[in-house]
């Protein structure tokens, strides 16, 4: 758990929902892959699969017993994937002013549950690579959220104690893996994530317009 009264000098982004309107992409990519197998998967059930609680495509073949292979799923998932994000690929509303709001005041890191080759689509196709001070993606640890290992992996790698970092998260897993890493956290939900429990956020904002320097300095008074 957080420990109050200390001042927040790192900040560490989510990806997908957060700054890249990603999920419904990444959706996309699933079904048109499992769709080649005459499998439907929909737009609910990846949100409650995926972006709820974190789990990927191995858990959702072995929970229906499908008789595909799961990697190869995955491959082919990722071949939809960049070609959507080549013809589709658009911001969260904020998402570049608050980096440029942040650049030079303080250190940012990217930490994300997916894959590398994803997360450098993204941010290569956004052209905003060059914020982070370090990227970790989901195969850098062992446990990916609702675990704190990928925070506590970004705060490591830019020497900060976890009670010195502020996460921003849109979902659920990411608000409890920065709570289990004694990370102040903001949650900035969307369409997708809205029924989500936040209540282990210290704040909760409705779009990432209202983040600000200030706000998040007084994160850790909170």
């Amino acid at each position: 758990m957080h420990q109050r009264g200390t001042m927040i000098t790192t900040v560490i982004f989510d990806l997908d929902g957060l700054l890249a309107d990603t999920e419904r992409l990444h959706c996309h990519a699933y079904q048109l892959a499992l769709r080649e197998h005459d499998i439907e998967l929909t737009a609910a059930d990846y949100g409650e699969h995926w972006v709820r609680h974190g789990k990927g495509i191995h858990d959702w073949v072995a929970l229906h017993r499908f008789a595909v292979d799961p990697a190869a799923l995955r491959a082919r998932k990722a071949e939809h994937y960049q070609e959507l994000l080549r013809s589709s690929l658009q911001p969260m509303a904020g998402a570049v002013g608050l980096l440029d709001r942040l650049a030079g005041v303080m250190p940012m890191a990217l930490a994300s549950s997916s894959y590398r080759d994803a997360v450098d689509g993204v941010i290569t196709g956004l052209g905003i690579a060059g914020y982070f001070a370090t990227i970790v993606s989901g195969l850098d640890v062992e446990r990916v959220k609702p675990a704190p290992d990928i925070f506590l992996e970004a705060a490591r790698r830019l020497g900060a104690a976890p009670n010195q970092c502020a996460v921003i998260e849109d979902a659920e897993k990411g608000i409890r893996a920065a709570h289990a890493a004694g990370m102040c956290s903001i949650a900035v939900p969307y369409d997708l994530t809205r029924h989500h429990d936040f209540s282990q956020a210290t704040r909760v904002c409705a779009s990432l317009n209202e983040v600000t320097v200030e706000l998040l300095r007084r994160l850790g008074e909170e």
